[in-house]
Protein backbone atom coordinates (compact mmCIF):
# COMPACT_ATOMS: atom_id res chain seq x y z
CA UNK A 1 0.00 0.00 0.00
CA UNK A 2 2.82 2.42 0.85
CA UNK A 3 4.61 1.62 -2.40
CA UNK A 4 1.43 2.28 -4.39
CA UNK A 5 0.96 5.67 -2.72
CA UNK A 6 4.58 6.61 -3.39
CA UNK A 7 4.26 5.75 -7.09
CA UNK A 8 1.09 7.85 -7.39
CA UNK A 9 2.72 10.87 -5.74
CA UNK A 10 5.93 10.67 -7.81
CA UNK A 11 4.11 10.39 -11.12
CA UNK A 12 1.72 13.15 -10.13
CA UNK A 13 4.53 15.57 -9.32
CA UNK A 14 6.22 15.07 -12.70
CA UNK A 15 3.02 15.50 -14.66
CA UNK A 16 2.04 18.58 -12.67
CA UNK A 17 5.22 20.43 -13.65
CA UNK A 18 4.54 19.63 -17.31
CA UNK A 19 1.04 21.14 -17.44
CA UNK A 20 1.32 24.09 -15.08
CA UNK A 21 2.04 26.58 -17.88
CA UNK A 22 -1.31 25.84 -19.59
CA UNK A 23 -3.54 27.32 -16.88
CA UNK A 24 -6.82 28.72 -18.25
CA UNK A 25 -6.44 27.57 -21.86
CA UNK A 26 -9.11 24.85 -22.25
CA UNK A 27 -12.72 24.90 -23.44
CA UNK A 28 -15.73 22.66 -22.69
CA UNK A 29 -14.93 22.80 -18.97
CA UNK A 30 -18.33 21.27 -18.16
CA UNK A 31 -16.65 17.92 -18.91
CA UNK A 32 -14.85 18.23 -15.55
CA UNK A 33 -17.94 18.64 -13.37
CA UNK A 34 -18.11 14.98 -12.34
CA UNK A 35 -21.06 12.60 -12.31
CA UNK A 36 -23.11 10.82 -9.66
CA UNK A 37 -24.00 11.70 -6.08
CA UNK A 38 -21.91 8.85 -4.65
CA UNK A 39 -18.79 10.32 -6.25
CA UNK A 40 -19.43 13.82 -4.90
CA UNK A 41 -19.90 12.46 -1.39
CA UNK A 42 -16.42 10.91 -1.61
CA UNK A 43 -14.78 14.14 -2.74
CA UNK A 44 -14.81 12.75 -6.30
CA UNK A 45 -11.92 10.42 -5.45
CA UNK A 46 -13.70 7.95 -7.68
CA UNK A 47 -11.38 6.71 -10.43
CA UNK A 48 -10.49 3.56 -8.49
CA UNK A 49 -14.00 3.13 -7.04
CA UNK A 50 -16.45 3.42 -9.97
CA UNK A 51 -18.00 0.02 -10.61
CA UNK A 52 -21.39 0.81 -12.19
CA UNK A 53 -22.76 2.88 -15.09
CA UNK A 54 -21.13 6.03 -13.64
CA UNK A 55 -17.81 4.49 -14.68
CA UNK A 56 -18.55 5.74 -18.21
CA UNK A 57 -17.47 9.13 -16.89
CA UNK A 58 -14.91 8.28 -14.22
CA UNK A 59 -13.05 5.27 -15.56
CA UNK A 60 -14.53 3.05 -18.30
CA UNK A 61 -12.47 0.12 -16.99
CA UNK A 62 -14.83 0.01 -14.00
CA UNK A 63 -17.64 -1.07 -16.32
CA UNK A 64 -15.99 -4.48 -16.55
CA UNK A 65 -16.92 -5.13 -12.90
CA UNK A 66 -20.65 -5.06 -13.67
CA UNK A 67 -22.42 -8.43 -13.60
CA UNK A 68 -26.00 -7.25 -14.24
CA UNK A 69 -27.62 -4.51 -16.34
CA UNK A 70 -27.88 -1.26 -14.44
CA UNK A 71 -29.18 2.26 -14.97
CA UNK A 72 -28.31 5.40 -13.00
CA UNK A 73 -29.37 9.04 -13.07
CA UNK A 74 -28.16 12.02 -11.08
CA UNK A 75 -29.24 15.64 -10.90
CA UNK A 76 -26.95 18.36 -9.65
CA UNK A 77 -27.88 21.91 -8.67
CA UNK A 78 -24.86 24.18 -8.98
CA UNK A 79 -24.27 27.81 -8.02
CA UNK A 80 -25.43 30.61 -10.38
CA UNK A 81 -28.53 28.70 -11.49
CA UNK A 82 -26.73 25.91 -13.34
CA UNK A 83 -28.18 22.41 -13.57
CA UNK A 84 -26.23 19.21 -14.25
CA UNK A 85 -27.87 15.97 -15.41
CA UNK A 86 -26.17 12.63 -15.96
CA UNK A 87 -27.86 9.45 -17.23
CA UNK A 88 -26.01 6.19 -17.86
CA UNK A 89 -26.96 2.61 -18.74
CA UNK A 90 -24.60 -0.37 -18.67
CA UNK A 91 -25.30 -3.90 -19.95
CA UNK A 92 -22.98 -6.94 -19.77
CA UNK A 93 -22.87 -8.64 -23.19
CA UNK A 94 -21.23 -12.09 -23.01
CA UNK A 95 -20.96 -12.30 -26.80
CA UNK A 96 -18.68 -9.25 -26.74
CA UNK A 97 -16.75 -10.43 -23.69
CA UNK A 98 -17.45 -7.31 -21.66
CA UNK A 99 -19.85 -4.52 -20.72
CA UNK A 100 -21.27 -1.91 -23.06
CA UNK A 101 -22.59 1.39 -21.72
CA UNK A 102 -23.99 4.68 -22.96
CA UNK A 103 -24.40 7.98 -21.15
CA UNK A 104 -25.73 11.50 -21.63
CA UNK A 105 -24.39 14.52 -19.76
CA UNK A 106 -26.12 17.89 -19.90
CA UNK A 107 -25.25 21.21 -18.30
CA UNK A 108 -27.92 23.89 -18.60
CA UNK A 109 -28.45 27.37 -17.23
CA UNK A 110 -31.36 29.65 -16.47
CA UNK A 111 -32.73 31.86 -19.22
CA UNK A 112 -30.63 34.93 -20.08
CA UNK A 113 -31.53 38.09 -21.99
CA UNK A 114 -30.40 38.25 -25.61
CA UNK A 115 -29.27 41.77 -26.57
CA UNK A 116 -28.06 43.29 -29.83
CA UNK A 117 -25.16 45.64 -30.49
CA UNK A 118 -27.27 48.58 -29.33
CA UNK A 119 -27.87 46.93 -25.96
CA UNK A 120 -31.52 46.32 -26.77
CA UNK A 121 -33.18 43.14 -25.55
CA UNK A 122 -34.35 41.09 -28.54
CA UNK A 123 -35.24 37.85 -26.80
CA UNK A 124 -33.77 35.30 -24.45
CA UNK A 125 -31.72 32.12 -24.56
CA UNK A 126 -30.61 29.31 -22.26
CA UNK A 127 -26.98 28.18 -22.64
CA UNK A 128 -26.45 24.44 -22.56
CA UNK A 129 -23.77 21.82 -23.17
CA UNK A 130 -24.05 18.08 -23.82
CA UNK A 131 -21.81 15.04 -24.07
CA UNK A 132 -22.95 11.69 -25.49
CA UNK A 133 -20.74 8.71 -24.65
CA UNK A 134 -20.42 5.12 -25.78
CA UNK A 135 -18.12 2.93 -23.71
CA UNK A 136 -16.83 -0.63 -23.42
CA UNK A 137 -15.10 -2.34 -20.49
CA UNK A 138 -13.38 -5.72 -20.44
CA UNK A 139 -12.02 -7.80 -17.56
CA UNK A 140 -8.92 -9.88 -18.26
CA UNK A 141 -9.06 -11.85 -14.97
CA UNK A 142 -8.45 -15.55 -15.47
CA UNK A 143 -8.01 -15.41 -19.23
CA UNK A 144 -5.00 -15.82 -21.48
CA UNK A 145 -3.52 -12.35 -20.81
CA UNK A 146 -3.04 -12.99 -17.09
CA UNK A 147 -1.98 -16.58 -17.72
CA UNK A 148 0.65 -15.56 -20.28
CA UNK A 149 2.11 -12.88 -18.02
CA UNK A 150 2.28 -15.40 -15.17
CA UNK A 151 4.12 -17.91 -17.35
CA UNK A 152 6.48 -15.30 -18.80
CA UNK A 153 7.65 -13.98 -15.45
CA UNK A 154 7.94 -17.47 -14.00
CA UNK A 155 10.21 -18.58 -16.84
CA UNK A 156 12.30 -15.38 -16.68
CA UNK A 157 12.76 -15.24 -12.93
CA UNK A 158 16.48 -14.43 -12.59
CA UNK A 159 16.82 -12.92 -9.13
CA UNK A 160 20.18 -13.92 -7.62
CA UNK A 161 20.00 -16.53 -4.84
CA UNK A 162 16.18 -16.66 -5.11
CA UNK A 163 14.42 -19.85 -6.09
CA UNK A 164 12.18 -19.87 -9.13
CA UNK A 165 8.49 -19.89 -8.08
CA UNK A 166 6.37 -22.98 -8.56
CA UNK A 167 3.89 -23.24 -11.40
CA UNK A 168 0.91 -22.55 -9.13
CA UNK A 169 2.54 -19.75 -7.13
CA UNK A 170 1.10 -16.22 -7.33
CA UNK A 171 3.62 -13.54 -8.23
CA UNK A 172 3.00 -9.96 -7.07
CA UNK A 173 2.62 -8.70 -10.66
CA UNK A 174 -0.27 -11.02 -11.52
CA UNK A 175 -3.87 -10.24 -10.75
CA UNK A 176 -7.17 -8.96 -12.09
CA UNK A 177 -6.80 -6.50 -14.94
CA UNK A 178 -9.61 -4.41 -16.42
CA UNK A 179 -9.48 -1.94 -19.28
CA UNK A 180 -12.04 0.39 -20.81
CA UNK A 181 -12.55 2.92 -23.57
CA UNK A 182 -15.20 5.64 -24.02
CA UNK A 183 -15.91 7.71 -27.12
CA UNK A 184 -18.02 10.84 -26.80
CA UNK A 185 -19.51 13.57 -28.89
CA UNK A 186 -19.52 17.06 -27.37
CA UNK A 187 -21.79 19.99 -28.13
CA UNK A 188 -22.05 23.51 -26.64
CA UNK A 189 -24.65 26.16 -27.46
CA UNK A 190 -24.45 29.80 -26.42
CA UNK A 191 -27.26 31.90 -27.85
CA UNK A 192 -27.06 31.73 -31.63
CA UNK A 193 -23.61 30.18 -31.63
CA UNK A 194 -22.69 26.53 -31.18
CA UNK A 195 -19.62 24.34 -31.28
CA UNK A 196 -18.93 20.62 -31.33
CA UNK A 197 -16.08 18.18 -30.91
CA UNK A 198 -15.33 14.59 -29.99
CA UNK A 199 -13.10 12.99 -27.36
CA UNK A 200 -11.85 9.66 -26.05
CA UNK A 201 -11.37 8.43 -22.48
CA UNK A 202 -9.24 5.39 -21.63
CA UNK A 203 -8.66 3.75 -18.27
CA UNK A 204 -7.41 0.69 -16.45
CA UNK A 205 -7.77 -1.12 -13.11
CA UNK A 206 -5.49 -3.63 -11.42
CA UNK A 207 -6.12 -5.78 -8.32
CA UNK A 208 -3.14 -7.98 -7.29
CA UNK A 209 -3.89 -11.65 -6.70
CA UNK A 210 -2.14 -11.71 -3.34
CA UNK A 211 -3.65 -8.41 -2.13
CA UNK A 212 -7.10 -8.26 -3.66
CA UNK A 213 -8.26 -5.46 -1.36
CA UNK A 214 -5.89 -3.08 -3.15
CA UNK A 215 -7.13 -1.33 -6.28
CA UNK A 216 -4.78 0.63 -8.54
CA UNK A 217 -6.30 2.72 -11.30
CA UNK A 218 -5.43 5.24 -13.95
CA UNK A 219 -7.40 7.14 -16.59
CA UNK A 220 -6.94 9.83 -19.20
CA UNK A 221 -10.04 11.86 -20.08
CA UNK A 222 -11.13 14.19 -22.88
CA UNK A 223 -8.45 13.52 -25.47
CA UNK A 224 -9.78 14.89 -28.75
CA UNK A 225 -9.95 17.70 -31.26
CA UNK A 226 -10.20 21.34 -30.24
CA UNK A 227 -13.62 22.90 -29.81
CA UNK A 228 -14.24 26.01 -31.91
CA UNK A 229 -16.62 28.95 -31.43
CA UNK A 230 -16.66 31.19 -34.54
CA UNK A 231 -12.90 31.63 -35.19
CA UNK A 232 -11.42 30.79 -31.77
CA UNK A 233 -10.39 27.22 -31.00
CA UNK A 234 -9.50 25.84 -27.59
CA UNK A 235 -8.24 22.41 -26.56
CA UNK A 236 -10.47 20.12 -24.54
CA UNK A 237 -9.84 19.81 -20.78
CA UNK A 238 -7.56 16.78 -20.94
CA UNK A 239 -6.87 15.29 -17.53
CA UNK A 240 -4.85 12.36 -16.23
CA UNK A 241 -5.80 10.77 -12.90
CA UNK A 242 -3.95 8.15 -10.88
CA UNK A 243 -5.71 6.55 -7.95
CA UNK A 244 -5.50 3.90 -5.27
CA UNK A 245 -8.28 2.43 -3.15
CA UNK A 246 -8.49 -0.13 -0.35
CA UNK A 247 -11.66 -2.25 -0.46
CA UNK A 248 -11.98 -3.91 2.95
CA UNK A 249 -15.09 -5.98 3.69
CA UNK A 250 -16.23 -7.80 6.80
CA UNK A 251 -19.41 -9.77 7.43
CA UNK A 252 -21.74 -6.76 7.64
CA UNK A 253 -19.37 -3.83 7.05
CA UNK A 254 -17.42 -2.40 4.15
CA UNK A 255 -14.72 0.26 4.42
CA UNK A 256 -13.60 1.89 1.17
CA UNK A 257 -11.02 4.69 1.36
CA UNK A 258 -9.67 6.19 -1.88
CA UNK A 259 -6.82 8.55 -2.75
CA UNK A 260 -6.38 10.23 -6.11
CA UNK A 261 -4.06 12.67 -7.86
CA UNK A 262 -5.23 14.53 -10.98
CA UNK A 263 -3.18 16.47 -13.52
CA UNK A 264 -5.24 18.63 -15.92
CA UNK A 265 -3.87 20.13 -19.11
CA UNK A 266 -5.33 23.52 -18.17
CA UNK A 267 -4.73 24.07 -14.49
CA UNK A 268 -2.67 22.94 -11.55
CA UNK A 269 -2.44 19.42 -10.20
CA UNK A 270 -4.74 18.65 -7.30
CA UNK A 271 -5.57 15.78 -4.96
CA UNK A 272 -8.71 14.05 -3.75
CA UNK A 273 -9.39 11.91 -0.73
CA UNK A 274 -12.59 10.04 0.05
CA UNK A 275 -13.98 7.32 2.27
CA UNK A 276 -17.19 5.32 2.26
CA UNK A 277 -18.46 3.24 5.17
CA UNK A 278 -21.27 0.80 4.39
CA UNK A 279 -23.39 -1.20 6.83
CA UNK A 280 -25.48 -4.11 5.57
CA UNK A 281 -28.58 -4.46 7.73
CA UNK A 282 -30.53 -7.16 5.89
CA UNK A 283 -30.29 -9.34 2.80
CA UNK A 284 -29.70 -7.09 -0.21
CA UNK A 285 -29.99 -3.85 1.76
CA UNK A 286 -27.34 -1.44 3.01
CA UNK A 287 -26.75 2.15 4.11
CA UNK A 288 -23.62 4.20 3.42
CA UNK A 289 -21.99 7.31 4.84
CA UNK A 290 -19.42 9.19 2.74
CA UNK A 291 -16.91 11.94 3.35
CA UNK A 292 -14.34 13.40 1.00
CA UNK A 293 -12.09 16.33 0.15
CA UNK A 294 -11.14 17.72 -3.26
CA UNK A 295 -8.43 20.39 -3.33
CA UNK A 296 -9.21 21.65 -6.86
CA UNK A 297 -11.30 24.67 -5.86
CA UNK A 298 -9.43 25.49 -2.66
CA UNK A 299 -6.99 28.13 -4.08
CA UNK A 300 -9.82 30.16 -5.65
CA UNK A 301 -12.85 29.59 -3.42
CA UNK A 302 -11.39 28.62 -0.05
CA UNK A 303 -10.72 25.51 2.07
CA UNK A 304 -14.38 24.77 2.84
CA UNK A 305 -15.16 24.32 -0.87
CA UNK A 306 -13.19 21.08 -1.01
CA UNK A 307 -15.47 19.25 1.39
CA UNK A 308 -17.94 16.63 0.18
CA UNK A 309 -20.51 14.82 2.35
CA UNK A 310 -22.95 12.16 1.22
CA UNK A 311 -25.26 9.31 2.16
CA UNK A 312 -26.54 6.29 0.28
CA UNK A 313 -29.24 3.67 0.61
CA UNK A 314 -29.64 0.39 -1.23
CA UNK A 315 -32.75 -1.78 -1.03
CA UNK A 316 -32.62 -4.74 -3.36
CA UNK A 317 -31.81 -3.45 -6.83
CA UNK A 318 -32.76 0.15 -5.99
CA UNK A 319 -30.14 2.74 -5.02
CA UNK A 320 -30.51 6.28 -3.73
CA UNK A 321 -27.64 8.69 -3.11
CA UNK A 322 -27.43 12.31 -1.95
CA UNK A 323 -24.41 14.58 -1.59
CA UNK A 324 -23.59 18.16 -0.64
CA UNK A 325 -20.61 20.42 -1.30
CA UNK A 326 -20.31 23.94 0.18
CA UNK A 327 -18.85 26.47 -2.27
CA UNK A 328 -18.28 29.35 0.18
CA UNK A 329 -19.39 32.69 -1.31
CA UNK A 330 -20.59 31.00 -4.51
CA UNK A 331 -23.32 29.02 -2.76
CA UNK A 332 -23.77 25.25 -2.50
CA UNK A 333 -23.78 22.25 -4.76
CA UNK A 334 -26.38 19.53 -4.24
CA UNK A 335 -26.52 16.24 -6.11
CA UNK A 336 -29.16 13.50 -5.94
CA UNK A 337 -28.90 10.16 -7.67
CA UNK A 338 -31.04 7.08 -8.20
CA UNK A 339 -30.23 3.76 -9.82
CA UNK A 340 -31.62 0.34 -10.50
CA UNK A 341 -29.77 -2.95 -10.91
CA UNK A 342 -31.84 -5.44 -12.90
Amino acid sequence: MRLALLVVLILSAGAARAVQTQVGTAGAEFLRLGAGARALGMGEAYTAVADGPDAVYWNPAGLALMRRPEISYSRGELPAGAHHDFLAVGVPIPALGGVVAVSVTRLSGDSLALVNASNQTVGSFSPHSEAYSFAYGHNFAGNSLTDRSHEYFRENWNLPRVERPYDDAKEPWTGEISAGLAIKGISETLGTRSASSFAVDAGGLFRPSDLHELVLAGVVRNVGEKIRFITDSQPLPVEVSLAVAWDQSAEDWRLLPSLEASMPYAGNAYGKLGVEVTRRFMEGSAASLRLGYDSRTVPDVGPISGLGVGVGLQIGGFKFDAAFQPMAVLGQTFRLGVGWKF
